[in-house]
Order: C-alpha cells, then structure tokens, then sequence
C-alpha cells in the first residue's frame, strides 16, 4: 500500500477535524502530518513537511488557496482542492483537471480522490497543471486540460474546433486535423467552454463560433464548421445561436 503524508489547509478547525477523521475511516494510506489554518502558516508547513498532498481549502481570510500557491517558489506535491461551492474556482480546477471536494465532504468523492492521486503519481504532471491553473487565473482561460490513458494533453481553447458527445465520453476536433477522446461528458464540457466562444448547439454537439464557416436554414437549421462538417441545430437553440451569431 501506497503511503502519502499530507496536510490539511482550512482556517476552520471543524472543518478540518471532519476531513481528518474522514482519512484515518476511509483513507488509511494517507498520513496526515500537520494543519494550517491560514495561507501564511501552510507556507511554513509545507516547507517543513514536504507533504506528498495538501488538502487546501479556497476561500480563507488572509489569502486564498490560489495565492498561497503563486507564492510558493514550487509546488512539488500533489494537491486536492476541498471547497464549499464556488462556481468560478471550479470552473477554473475542472478547465486543469485538477481533483477537488465540496463541502461537506462525501466519504466516497474523497476515496476516489485519493485514489486517484496514488494512481498517478507524477510530480511533474502535477506541476504543469498547477502552472497552467495559475496562468489561466491572471490572464484570461486559454487552455483546457484533457486528460488521455497516460497523460494530460494541455490543449489552446482557440484550437479547438467542436466538441462531440458520445454518452459518457467526448471527442475533441482540433484544428490541426487530430480527435482526442476524453472519459467525462459533453455536459460537463459545455458547463466549462460556454462563455469561451462555445455554443453548444445541439444535445450532441458544442462549437467554438468563431470555426462556423455557413449556417444554413434548411433542414430545420445546419451548421457547417471549418473542418467541413455538417452539423444540426437544435430548434430550441436556433434563435439563440443566431443572435451570438450576428453579435460577433
């Protein structure tokens, strides 16, 4: 058995005595070495513990999960992300496929965490995905994390042409001519790209607008996007492309 030590960073102390306790029931690989209760005291922690993970809660009053990692000179652990619902940090964890738990914490989202974090223990993947989280948030979204059977592809928001549904997977067509295929749903993909010059115009299908080359009214409405393929547009979601349409 795999055995991590790790810390738990959350400036409400019930908060991370529920989260303890939670590890040492379902998660007895993990070791926990020690708790800050602040930005500031997790910086000395972890230059202490040299923890393989750190649990880290968002929002805190004296500096956010975010800041105390742009502060750090690197980040050579992995990192599970523990929040109470913020739809703008998710959407930014998801775009890095980073793991992450809401509060309260369900038993079985942290042992998939976990889990998760043993099977894949790469420093350096870990690393790149925080850079490009932390790049992302001083700067507008640009990459997407897409995570393949032995690696993460790191994919410009810009290049990706459409997103196709295929019930729990979806393919990405880039401009470049390649598809990649990633385990999560159109769904959720929608949920992170809309808002990022992506409409997602039928149940099966999300396109980057700026990649339509003609739409056409007949057949009930189609789509043709640069790569040459035709493509439908839902009834109910004609108008509302149509005036994203014409607004660009």
């Amino acid at each position: 058995m795999i055995a991590l030590t790790a810390i738990l960073v959350d400036d409400e102390a019930n908060n991370r005595e529920n989260l303890r306790l939670a590890l040492q029931q379902f998660c007895k690989e993990v070791q926990v070495v020690g708790e800050a209760d602040s930005a500031i005291s997790a910086m000395d922690l972890i230059a202490e513990q040299q923890p393989d993970l750190v649990f880290l809660d968002i929002a805190m009053p004296q500096g956010s999960g975010f800041e105390l990692l742009e502060s750090l000179p690197e980040i050579n652990f992995d990192i599970i992300f523990v929040t109470a619902f913020d739809q703008y940090a998710i959407r930014a964890i998801r775009f890095c496929a980073i793991d992450y738990l809401l509060k309260p914490i369900d038993s079985l989202e942290l042992k998939n965490a976990v889990n998760r974090v043993i099977q894949n223990r790469r420093k350096l993947q870990q690393a790149k995905k925080m850079e490009v989280l932390l790049d992302n948030r001083r700067k507008k979204e640009k990459k997407l994390a897409l995570p393949q059977s032995d690696h993460i592809e790191f994919v410009e928001v810009a290049d990706i042409v459409r997103c196709q549904g295929d019930r729990n997977y979806t393919h990405f067509y880039l401009r470049d001519g390649r598809r990649l295929l990633v385990s999560r749903t159109l769904k959720e993909y929608a949920e992170i790209l809309e808002g990022q010059s992506f409409f997602r115009i039928h149940q099966s299908h999300l396109v980057n607008l700026d990649c339509i080359r003609k739409y056409s009214k007949r057949d009930g409405g189609t789509l043709t996007t640069t790569d040459g393929k035709e493509l439908p547009v839902a009834r109910a979601r004609k108008e509302r492309l149509l005036a994203l349409i014409m607004d660009r």
